[in-house]
């Protein structure tokens, strides 16, 4: 009992377990570069081949193209969700709240020094709500721009709005809630189940063993080049990810730091739906 509880006190002195030092500094619980990208390929792959290779040679016009690329679309976001849920079982063996909370960030932001939760810093929610939707409507879109004048690329129609609520296709998705329902699952999978599990919630806390303190960096890089579906957003991608919603997540250790304020598209794009599903738009 001597020897333990001394054993204890000597302990004490160390880094807590489940601190920011302790928890990212120990070399068995970071992925190397080959399982990085392993799991960045075994998630972007399946994107960009139901876009760019299932979607035309199936579809016939654009109402095709439109229900289709959101039907691939949606299957490879699902899957996004089920690879981390077997990665998280895999390492946490369960895939219960408490295992999220721990492995994958789903909790309430800690402090960057003590690792302890505070309410209080959920006030960040704030500014990077402001910062993701002036990226969306100006800074992401100029550098689009630039590019597309680079890099020219043509979408299909289903990456273009006009496309959508176009005489060709508005009229037959009015009140057509099965697509609503299909558009509004591809959309909570894309900013929380799907996207924001994959690269804030299992890569970025397991990449700081490869790229050290700039892992929040090259967390946004590769969530900008897992957009091979719609390359022209890359850059816009890459610094709304990186600035964002990587290096807040990765201080303070929380995933909803980038999960609220990419919910912000969630909110828009319910919105324009509705208005289709009602002719209104």
């Amino acid at each position: 009992m001597g020897n333990g509880a001394a054993r204890t006190r000597k302990g004490a002195q160390l880094p807590r377990q489940g601190s920011p030092q302790q928890e990212l500094s120990n070399p068995s619980t970071q992925y190397s570069l080959a399982k990085i990208l392993t799991i960045w390929i075994a998630v972007t792959l399946p994107m960009g081949l139901g876009y760019w290779v299932i979607t035309p040679a199936v579809a016939d016009g654009p109402y095709d193209t439109v229900v289709l690329a959101t039907v691939v679309l949606t299957v490879g976001l699902v899957w996004q969700f089920v690879l981390a849920m077997l990665i998280l079982r895999r390492e946490e063996g369960s895939i219960g709240p408490s295992a999220m909370a721990r492995r994958m960030w789903l909790q309430i932001p800690r402090d960057p020094v003590t690792g302890r939760p505070r309410k209080r810093l959920l006030w960040l929610l704030a500014p990077l709500g402001i910062a993701f939707v002036l990226n969306m409507l100006y800074l992401a879109p100029a550098i689009e721009s630039i590019q597309q004048r680079l890099l020219p690329i043509s979408p299909l129609p289903f990456h273009n709005a006009e496309t959508l609520f176009s005489d060709d296709v508005a009229p037959r998705l009015e009140g057509a809630w099965w697509f609503f329902a299909l558009f509004m699952m591809l959309s909570i999978f894309n900013v929380f189940l799907g996207e924001e599990f994959i690269f804030r919630g299992i890569l970025l806390p397991r990449m700081r063993g490869v790229f050290g303190s700039y892992d929040w960096l090259f967390n946004g890089i590769l969530f900008g080049l897992y957009h091979v579906h719609q390359p022209w957003t890359i850059g816009g991608i890459v610094l709304a990810s990186g600035l964002i919603m990587s290096l807040p997540v990765r201080r303070y250790r929380s995933m909803w730091l980038a999960v609220i304020p990419h919910a912000i598209q969630t909110v828009i794009v319910f919105w324009m739906m509705l208005g289709l599903m009602r002719g209104t738009v």
